[in-house]
């Protein structure tokens, strides 16, 4: 990927940013104007911005964003280089992560505490200008203080793929005690694993097909691993946990492995589905099974900006330690390898997050 000549950084009436034009075509680095701030806004000087998954998906084609080009990135945090005429909460120099989830705030979900609900909600990098770029503009409601505690990198993984995790145990409503099952152990399933252990001390047995996942689950307080390849592992959590676990997390988006998530629960067990995939829920359990087992299977969406002020709080005061989850970093002119990085199974990636000097 080709970078400017021009200087590194935004600068008069326009900055760089990470655009894509068209599916099937990596996005490249571009120049285009510095994007104005409204009353109720924020302009955020990026500091670091994660490489997500669903991006990958985006450049793909199959998630279509409302329009190309646009700029991808949407795990951000950074510095508040300009506020609105109507913003008094947040000051100009404050670091900050950004809720890229923007809601309404009118809606029923809006009003009860349920803004990742909400059907008119926008995502900077899908709905809007993202932030793989030198300056993105969200609502002053979407950033939240972030702590001196917490570096750049960090705080913009949390605003994602942490709180996605952290907003489905709730759901799952984990209880200490539990057996907890995660299905999928890249970085929503990896940081799953570490909120269960230190967060609510429950037993986690994670489920993965590839060898460098299982390889590194121990190092995030993975307690046993089953390795999906040697076929149904339901049966294998059954034998382990003498009958099943409580709550199952299926970070996959796969048929397969809704089904085995389902399968692997005990009486009384929730399965909370958090990965997405294309096809239709298609499960070969009896629906007498699932009543007369009293099992639920939940959707679990997204997070809210709650969500990211716990888990900041958590990192703040020691209880929660991330270690290593940010196992790549390149600057804002390498986004192509870092692209390649997230897409390379050998690389070991957990999250790529790309870089600004400021």
């Amino acid at each position: 990927m080709s970078a400017p000549s021009t200087a590194s950084s935004a600068s008069g009436t326009m900055m760089r940013a990470v655009r894509l034009s068209e599916h099937g075509r990596d996005p490249v680095l571009a120049r285009v104007p510095v994007p104005p701030v409204g009353r109720g806004d924020v302009r955020v000087a990026m500091r670091a911005c994660g490489i997500c998954g669903s991006d990958l998906h985006i450049i793909e084609g199959s998630t279509v964003p409302a329009h190309l080009p646009i700029t991808l990135g949407h795990e951000a945090s950074g510095v508040v280089e300009a506020v609105g005429g109507d913003v008094a909460h947040i000051a100009v120099g404050t670091r900050v992560a950004v809720n890229p989830m923007l809601s309404c705030g009118a809606c029923r979900q809006c009003r009860t505490g349920r803004a990742n609900l909400c059907p008119r909600v926008r995502v900077i990098g899908l709905q809007r200008d993202g932030a793989h770029a030198d300056l993105v503009v969200v609502p002053a409601t979407n950033v939240i203080p972030l702590p001196d505690s917490v570096d750049f990198a960090l705080g913009a993984i949390v605003a994602d793929a942490i709180a996605t995790p952290w907003r489905a145990i709730a759901r799952a409503r984990v209880q200490p005690g539990d057996v907890a099952v995660v299905y999928g152990l890249g970085g929503l399933g990896l940081h799953a694993a570490m909120l269960l252990r230190q967060v609510l001390g429950v037993r986690v047995i994670g489920v993965d097909a590839g060898d460098a996942a299982l390889e590194r689950a121990a190092s995030y307080g993975i307690d046993e691993v089953v390795d999906a390849r040697a076929g149904r592992p339901a049966t294998e959590i059954h034998a382990l946990t003498d009958g099943g676990a409580d709550v199952s997390f299926e970070f996959v988006g796969a048929l397969g492995v809704v089904e085995q998530a389902v399968r692997s629960l005990a009486y009384g067990g929730r399965c909370v589905v958090v990965g997405v995939g294309p096809d239709r829920l298609g499960l070969s359990l009896r629906q007498e099974t699932l009543v007369a087992r009293g099992q639920s299977i939940i959707g679990s969406h997204g997070y809210v900006s709650d969500d990211i002020r716990e888990l900041l709080d958590l990192l703040d005061s020691g209880r929660v330690a991330v270690h290593d989850t940010v196992s790549h970093r390149f600057p804002l002119t390498s986004y192509a390898e870092g692209l390649a990085a997230l897409r390379d199974r050998t690389s070991g990636a957990v999250r790529v997050v790309i870089e600004n000097d400021g």
